[in-house]
């Protein structure tokens, strides 16, 4: 058997990761196997293992390709304000919802926040995910109340947990229930946010 090139191999791996994360979003991970995976796939078990060692390992890949690519939401324009900038970042990330792809990723990444104790390391995961985005929203409101836009009293920790509350809340509505948000919640929600952290 001649030996893949390395983009050749990268190529087949993405083509594993898309056919999993379709899988996973339609069937859910806990009822998707292996097989399923190199059926839909096209791939032998051969061909699976040389890139994944398990189901997990394949999941794990897919949210890892998938946080590579959060910092797109995030407006760095020095010129706007920490209002402007945190309201674009909530409304990019509720209006991600109305795609296809983003309800998919919602419904997959609903059932991993209930695998922690099916997946080594899954808690640690979770939590470094959650600093991160908690992380990014802290850093915008504090630059908003240093500049006088936000309220002195404003509850950072709370309100980074607020946020992130609405962005999974959505993703839940959206993607599990079919309640997909509209432009005018997308708009309402961020005007409210924005009012609350004005006080």
């Amino acid at each position: 058997m001649p030996k893949l090139s390395e983009e050749k191999m990268q190529l087949r791996r993405i083509q594993i990761m898309n056919a999993a994360f379709d899988l996973f979003a339609e069937k859910g991970y806990s009822a998707t196997s292996m097989r399923d995976i190199m059926q839909a796939a096209n791939v032998s078990k051969g061909g699976i293992y040389v890139h994944f060692s398990s189901k997990a390992d394949i999941l794990l890949s897919i949210i890892d390709m998938h946080d590579q690519r959060r910092d797109h939401f995030l407006d760095t324009d020095p010129e706007k304000s920490a209002e402007e900038k945190l309201r674009n970042y909530l409304k990019d990330r509720l209006k991600a919802f109305q795609l296809e792809g983003t309800r998919k990723w919602a419904r997959i990444i609903l059932e991993f926040w209930s695998l922690p104790n099916v997946i080594p390391n899954l808690q640690e995961l979770d939590d470094e995910r959650y600093h991160f985005f908690a992380g990014v929203i802290k850093s915008l409101i504090r630059e908003g109340i240093q500049a006088g836009e936000f309220s002195s009293d404003c509850p950072v920790e709370e309100a980074a947990y607020l946020f992130i509350s609405m962005v999974n809340g959505v993703g839940v509505m959206s993607g599990s229930m079919g309640r997909v948000i509209t432009d005018r919640q997308i708009e309402e929600t961020a005007n409210m946010f924005i009012h609350y952290l004005k006080g």
